[in-house]
């Protein structure tokens, strides 16, 4: 299975178009992408603005996104670290894809109901352990948001470690462990009451942090006592935006400067990555050194551009 991944490519971007909205209708706005076949996509007219992707959808429904990205699930089981994210400018549907709504569910919720279907096929042979974390990159703080809010929580700093094993290690972050699916998808819904959100003149709730949903899957093998220790990370990332559209003000405004230093950051990464470059950026912001594990190596990194 992970061979048939691996020849996937480590690093798979996925091109989501969203439909134009009413208000955008209203003003005789009109499409200026167009599908060219499932994988390559044209802006405006002429050859030269053709872009290619390893699948596009235009919109395509929350089923068929997930389809693409499920067989990720079971290589996180299998112990390889696995990123999935969506990426893109405010407003361009990017929670949608991730998260969904009641009766669409995005990647989050399904991802969770696949993982615990994967963990039900191996049973018999293995012992899982599942631990569920949530934070969000604001600005340059981390903030753990299963204990935001709390006052009888710690206010202990949040650092980001990267042990000798390669793996990454956030000091102080809550982690709970979750045997059934109802138990991480409460997980889910509590962390994502707490991230912080403002109304922009592109969107009336634009995420104004990253959103990391951390999975980790510990798998003991019951004969050899083999131990696996793989993990998925979900990101919702803030909005890329001009600060002359969104027209933010001052702590928006902030904001909106340290969503896009991070955004370039994580740029440089996929792009130093997808160039086998001799040396990686991900000291350059937090955001990069928070996927690190997850990005790059033999970890599996599915990324959607949502326009």
């Amino acid at each position: 299975h992970n061979t048939v991944e691996d020849l996937k490519g480590s690093i798979r971007v996925f091109c989501r178009i969203r439909p134009l909205n009413k208000r955008e209708k209203d003003l005789g706005d009109h499409m200026v992408t167009k599908q060219v076949d499932p994988m390559t996509l044209m802006v405006g007219e002429g050859d030269e603005h053709k872009f290619c992707f390893d699948a596009v959808f235009t919109p395509g429904t929350q089923d068929e996104i997930f389809e693409d990205c499920k067989d990720l699930v079971q290589s996180a089981v299998d112990g390889y670290n696995v990123t999935l994210f969506a990426y893109g400018q405010t407003g361009a549907g990017k929670t949608f894809t991730m998260a969904g709504v009641p009766g669409m569910l995005g990647v989050s919720p399904r991802t969770i109901t696949e993982l615990y279907r994967v963990i039900e096929q191996g049973k018999a042979r293995y012992n899982y352990t599942v631990m569920g974390s949530m934070l969000e990159l604001y600005r340059q703080d981390l903030v753990d948001l299963l204990s935001k809010g709390n006052p009888a929580a710690a206010k202990a700093k949040l650092n980001v470690r990267l042990e000798k094993s390669g793996f990454v290690m956030v000091e102080h972050l809550t982690s709970e462990q979750c045997d059934t699916a109802e138990q991480l998808e409460s997980l889910l819904d509590r962390g994502t009451k707490n991230r912080a959100v403002a109304a922009t003149a592109m969107n009336s709730e634009s995420s104004r942090s990253h959103l990391v949903l951390m999975i980790q899957i510990i798998s003991v093998n019951k004969e050899t006592k083999d131990q696996h220790r793989g993990k998925i990370l979900i990101v919702d990332l803030a909005g890329s935006e001009r600060l002359k559209k969104s027209q933010t003000t001052a702590d928006a405004q902030k904001e909106s400067i340290e969503i896009n230093k991070s955004l370039t950051a994580l740029g440089d990464v996929i792009e130093a990555l997808t160039k086998h470059s001799k040396c990686i950026p991900y000291r350059n912001h937090k955001l990069t050194q928070l996927m690190q594990d997850a990005l790059g190596g033999t970890a599996k990194t599915l990324m959607f551009v949502n326009c």
